[in-house]
């Protein structure tokens, strides 16, 4: 139910990108970094790791729903650089050669493998060890065909991790995220949506999700801010915003959202005016967009009313793939513009 057998990506550019692996990827290993950050909701549209041609996945037409695509960028967006994983099917991914560990034991970071034989065929899943707390291990989770994000459960000593129709292969493990403190860069109480800034004087919004970063304007009291993506770093959850409300309204950066509360999950018609076609609410139409509309389409995505207004292309009342079809026409003609 979850795992298409994917086509294999072209043999010509596999040498290619066998090459930048072989080089690389001996390198990550030494080079991972020891914080990490469990993700235990859905990527934004708007983010990179899993929705643009970074990923090997999404660049060849097998994006998510996805296990492979979607544990490809997940490993990208841990280590901020391309992983050098396996491209081709999910149950390939143990036994391939890409410079990392295996082992039996789970941990946070790590890639989870299965096999199955299905009918004559053989399949697989593979998953990402977000959490290994009090016995439990937290998995994160696409599939295909199925559901865009997930999550799973299994206990530390389950030698199927949660899975006893399939079998478990092992991990892969991209680097040791054990070491040190990881409750500071773990986001357990945030999600996106729209923050009220709660400050006596200022917060300053930053180019990047740190306090060194460049600050690229502030906000006050009561302030507020549309959140579309999450990440910790030195201490603070920080969220990727545009101000909604303020004098610096339309401004966008990172804002520490320790000084911040939760409203709700989208803004208003008031707040922000969008296009039509700008259907994941980032202020600009492009392919992402597509990938919600044909998400929702092929029920594998939801939309909420107001997205839903602005995915109505051809004014017809209906969302379908006419509406698929004008939204790829008006990305075309931007591009030739």
């Amino acid at each position: 139910m979850f795992y298409k057998k994917l086509k294999r990506i072209p043999a010509m550019f596999l040498v290619c990108a066998l090459l930048f692996t072989t080089v690389f990827s001996y390198s990550m290993i030494a080079n991972a970094s020891s914080s990490f950050t469990s993700r235990l909701d859905a990527p934004s549209y708007s983010n990179d790791y899993y929705y643009s041609n970074k990923n090997i996945y999404y660049q060849y037409g097998y994006g998510m729903p996805n296990c492979t695509a979607y544990a490809y960028g997940r490993a990208y967006e841990i280590l901020g650089r391309d992983p050098g994983l396996c491209h081709y099917d999910a149950y390939e991914w143990y036994d391939y050669n890409d410079g990392y560990s295996r082992g039996q034991t789970p941990k946070v970071g790590a890639i989870a493998c299965w096999e199955y034989y299905r009918n004559g065929e053989t399949g697989g899943h593979v998953a990402v060890v977000e959490k290994v707390e009090n016995g439990t291990v937290t998995l994160s989770n696409s599939a295909w065909g199925w559901k865009n994000f997930y999550l799973t459960y299994a206990d530390v000593n389950d030698p199927t991790m949660g899975e006893s129709d399939w079998t478990f292969q092992g991990f892969i493990y991209l680097g040791d995220f054990n070491k040190g403190s990881d409750s500071d860069n773990v986001v357990t109480d945030y999600k996106n949506g729209v923050y009220e800034v709660e400050v006596s004087d200022y917060l300053n919004m930053r180019e990047t999700a740190t306090t060194s970063s460049k600050t690229v304007s502030q906000l006050y009291n009561n302030d507020q801010v549309y959140v579309t993506d999450i990440k910790a770093n030195g201490g603070y959850t920080w969220g990727y915003s545009e101000i909604i409300k303020g004098t610096n309204k339309g401004k966008k950066g990172w804002v520490a959202l320790d000084f911040c509360k939760f409203i709700q999950d989208k803004p208003t018609s008031d707040d922000i005016v969008y296009k039509i076609g700008d259907i994941d609410l980032s202020g600009e139409i492009n392919v992402l967009d597509t990938t919600a509309l044909q998400l929702y389409v092929s029920k594998n995505g939801d939309l909420t009313d107001a997205q839903l207004k602005l995915a109505d292309l051809d004014g017809d009342g209906k969302i379908d793939v006419g509406d698929v079809t004008a939204l790829q026409r008006i990305i075309s003609k931007q591009k030739t513009l």
